[in-house]
């Protein structure tokens, strides 16, 4: 893959992680409860809203620096490593509390298929001038 498609691909997957994060997220608590809604004893909507908030500011963020993934590489990082540790929080809770046993279909695939395809895309991945060239200008 060319360092082009790479770009590409990586920008299309900002900006779609940003629209579903400040568009669609909001909605994914009525329109797929036990994918996303943990409502074991009751529902939370401070914890949802809560939620809501910190996804919305992270999904502003996405599409400010698609515009240029390279200089936001510590946005990528940290969205990798959240994704990561709040989908193995989600995996082990769901265990926990045998109800939410949906979320291993629901938010927690979502959140380690982005983290993963952002560790494929990630511009630290991609050839440095010295390796395509072999000299280092």
């Amino acid at each position: 893959m060319t360092a082009d498609n790479r770009l590409l691909y990586l920008r299309i997957v900002m900006v779609a992680t940003g629209v579903f994060l400040t568009v669609l997220l909001p909605f994914m608590f009525d329109l797929w409860p036990s994918g996303f809604r943990w409502a074991h004893p009751s529902m939370h909507p401070a914890y949802e809203r809560m939620i809501i908030a910190v996804y919305f500011a992270l999904g502003v963020c996405l599409l400010v620096a698609a515009r240029d993934p390279e200089r936001h590489a510590i946005l990528l990082d940290f969205t990798i490593l959240s994704s990561i540790l709040h989908g193995a929080v989600m995996t082990y809770d769901s265990f926990a509390q045998e109800h939410e046993m949906l979320h291993l279909v629901g938010d927690v695939p979502i959140l380690f298929a982005l983290a993963g395809v952002l560790i494929w895309l990630h511009p630290r991945r991609w050839p440095t001038v010295e390796a395509v060239t072999g000299s280092s200008f």
